[in-house]
C-alpha cells in the first residue's frame, strides 16, 4: 500500500513539473533571447586561452576578444589570470600592436595577487596585426620572466592577387 501511494505522489509530482514546464517551452525563441549589446553588434573573434611558463604549478593565462568596430579602430579586451604564484610574481599579457609600415607598440596588463583576475580593454588605430603573450612580472628584478610565446590574435587579410 505503501509503495502505491509514493508511486502516485511521485506521478502527480512528475505531471505537475511537465505541466508548468510546457508552457514556458511554447514561448517563441525570440522572446526567450537577450537582446544585443554594443559590443555583440561587431564581429567579435575569442582568443585565448594563452599561458604563460611554469613556476612551480603556477602559470599566468589571459584569454578574450578582439574586433573592429564602425571607426575601423581595433579593440582587444579580456582578462589576465594569476593564480598560485608566489608574492614577488604578477601575471603579465604584453600586446604587440603592429601597423602596415612595421611600426609596433605595446600594451600591457598586470595583476598582483592569487585572487581573481584583471579586466583589459585597449584600443588602437590602422593595425594590421595584433599579438599576445603572457608572461610573469618579477617585482623584485622589475622586468618580465617566464614568457609564453607570442600568439598572432588578430592579422589584416591582405590582398595578394594583385
Amino acid at each position: 500500500m505503501r509503495r502505491s501511494i509514493s508511486r502516485i505522489l511521485g506521478l502527480a509530482a512528475a505531471t505537475a513539473v511537465i505541466a508548468i514546464g510546457v508552457p514556458a517551452l511554447a514561448t517563441p525563441a525570440s522572446a526567450a533571447t537577450a537582446a544585443p549589446t554594443a559590443s555583440n553588434s561587431y564581429d567579435e573573434e575569442p582568443w585565448g586561452y594563452y599561458y604563460s611558463k611554469y613556476y612551480d604549478d603556477s602559470r599566468a593565462s589571459a584569454r578574450g576578444s578582439v574586433w573592429v568596430d564602425d571607426d575601423d579602430r581595433l579593440h582587444v579586451r579580456g582578462r589576465l589570470y594569476d593564480k598560485y604564484s608566489p608574492n614577488w610574481l604578477c601575471g603579465y599579457a604584453q600586446f604587440k600592436f603592429e601597423t602596415h609600415d612595421g611600426d609596433e607598440n605595446y600594451s600591457w596588463a598586470r595583476k598582483c595577487g592569487t585572487s581573481g583576475y584583471q579586466n583589459f580593454h585597449y584600443v588602437a588605430d590602422e593595425i594590421d596585426n595584433l599579438q599576445v603573450r603572457v608572461c610573469y612580472w618579477d617585482k623584485h628584478d622589475a622586468k618580465k620572466t617566464l614568457c609564453g610565446k607570442w600568439r598572432y590574435i588578430y592579422e589584416v587579410e591582405s590582398d595578394d592577387d594583385e
